[in-house]
């Protein structure tokens, strides 16, 4: 792996990791600030939120700015970020922590994202870009768990503390390597015009149908995700320690997916993107027609990792593929917005489906259902890119 690159999968795998950590610490938090379980709970959806409305305004702002002052600014940030909430004297101040560490949060991972992809050579644009969000699918395996124990046996502080450490390693690291500038050709302009003359700021329908299948298919997965330790010890019935061995396993297909999924999307962009909606949506299927069957559901919940983290570079590939004028910065910035929709849908369908009485086995039942519109947008979607002249950017793949 080029050293530019491991230097941004380890900046990612800070942001990842600083992203889900809170939800192993929530209790500790809780009780040392003074707060309910429910108020902390704010600290997941304001970072979200912050992500989702801040990321691509951040990324807008900051366009023109040059790769190598942006990133480390941007870590510098986040960085500051961490800081903040590991010294808060009151739970305000950890709010204000948790906002600024999320407003870099979008920026930072589509421009590693796309920098990556710069320095890959042809047709190695997608492997080159999931070595960097390999870094999230690391920070579920390893940064989670090891930020919440952390937390357990030195505080939660002491979690915050170490993710600001380990980010200015991460990007003092990055400082060492020249990260490459976007060609001249992808450069965004400021003010695009269209056939009128009159300014404007193209989102062409393709990639807002990318968006879309990108918030279905991950809300699909995470309806059971967030439920996962219910469905796994009331459905499956599997004891409460045997779930966090399953969660890991969940996290390691996860990373093998990943890479394979980069390598498909390089071959056929398109299969690539069916055929791993199509897998998550069949393992959450057969989640539901298989729960009582304990193998069964070990095996298909490493699937069910595998064919989700499998979609990441493939549609991030592909929503940089059916961007236009749009930016790749810009378009991955929109990619992490959606994700984040899709996280918070996924959520809340799973919370509706038992809060109205129903048996948690339908819940990756709703699940498949979500994936499934996903999917069934996204052979829609791959229809309209097919008008794409697979030569107008140098840096996309020739199978768009």
């Amino acid at each position: 792996m080029p050293l530019p690159v491991l230097a941004m999968m380890l900046c990612t795998f800070c942001v990842g990791t600083a992203e889900s950590v809170i939800a192993g610490i929530l209790p500790d938090i809780a009780d040392d600030v003074g707060v309910s379980l429910s108020a902390v709970g704010m600290l997941i959806g304001v970072y979200a939120l912050v992500v989702v409305i801040a990321g691509p305004c951040l990324t807008a702002l900051t366009a023109r700015l040059p790769r190598a002052v942006l990133l480390p600014g941007m870590m510098g940030v986040f960085i500051l970020g961490n800081v903040i909430a590991a010294l808060a004297p009151g739970f305000g101040w950890l709010i204000v922590g948790r906002v600024v560490s999320a407003l870099p949060h979008s920026t930072l991972i589509a421009v590693f994202v796309a920098a990556a992809r710069d320095l890959a050579a042809a047709g190695r644009q997608a492997a080159s870009g999931a070595k960097v969000t390999l870094g999230i699918g690391l920070a579920t395996v390893v940064g989670v768990p090891t930020g919440t124990l952390l937390g357990d046996h030195w505080g939660w502080r002491a979690t915050f503390w170490a993710l600001a450490a380990l980010s200015l390693l991460a990007t003092l690291l990055l400082l060492r390597h020249t990260v490459p500038e976007p060609a001249p050709a992808q450069a965004p302009a400021s003010h695009p015009r269209d056939s009128g003359g009159r300014r404007s700021f193209p989102l062409p329908l393709p990639m807002l149908g990318t968006a879309a299948v990108i918030v279905l298919g991950t809300g699909g997965v995470f309806a059971l995700y967030t439920y996962a330790s219910p469905y796994l010890t009331q459905a499956a019935g599997f004891g409460s320690s045997t779930v966090t061995v399953l969660l890991w396993l969940y996290g390691l297909g996860g990373i093998a997916g990943n890479l394979l999924g980069a390598r498909a999307a390089d071959r056929h962009l398109r299969t690539a993107v069916l055929a791993t909606l199509a897998g998550a949506a069949a393992a959450l299927l057969l989640l539901v027609l298989l729960a009582d069957n304990a193998w069964a559901v070990a095996v298909l919940f490493c699937l069910l990792g595998a064919a989700y983290f499998a979609t990441i570079p493939a549609l991030n590939t592909q929503i940089v593929a059916s961007a236009g004028p749009t930016s790749a910065a810009m378009a991955l910035t929109v990619n992490n917005s959606a994700f984040c929709i899709g996280i918070a849908l996924g959520s809340w369908l799973g919370g509706a489906i038992l809060a109205h009485g129903h048996d948690v086995t339908l819940v990756p039942a709703g699940g498949a259902a979500l994936t499934g519109a996903g999917l069934l947008l996204s052979a829609v979607t791959s229809r309209l890119l097919r008008s794409k002249s697979p030569t107008s950017d140098p840096h996309l793949p020739a199978t768009v």
